[in-house]
């Protein structure tokens, strides 16, 4: 019985990661390897399958809109994002994908606040 439990604690700490909003690194799209990650987030996270030809459309015209989190070296979010001009006169943004893993939900991945 002991090992049992301590196995449940054990899948626990690994299911709901202790850790510092200083450790969560907050990286730009830079590339097609980042591709692969950010499908595999989505892919896992939200019910919509997309194409590669969407996720394309996205990181090749709004490559800045795009970002990764990282804790310790493994993705654990993302947003995919674009801008475009309305009506002539003003810009609107839209958020085409947002994603932080189960685990890591409700430590304020999702609300970071970055700078163009």
């Amino acid at each position: 019985m002991d090992g049992e439990r301590a196995e449940e604690a054990e899948k626990s700490k690994e299911e709901k990661p202790i850790f510092d909003a200083s450790e969560i690194e907050y990286v730009s799209y830079a590339g097609e390897h980042h591709l692969p990650l950010i499908m595999s987030l989505v892919d896992q996270e939200l019910s919509e399958p997309y194409s590669i030809f969407t996720y394309r459309y996205f990181v090749y015209l709004w490559p800045q809109l795009c970002f990764l989190a990282f804790h310790r070296g493994r993705c654990v979010g993302t947003v995919v994002c674009k801008m475009g001009e309305h009506r002539n006169t003003t810009f609107r943004g839209y958020i085409a994908m947002l994603v932080v893993i189960n685990p890591y939900r409700g430590k304020g991945i999702g609300n970071h606040t970055y700078t163009l």
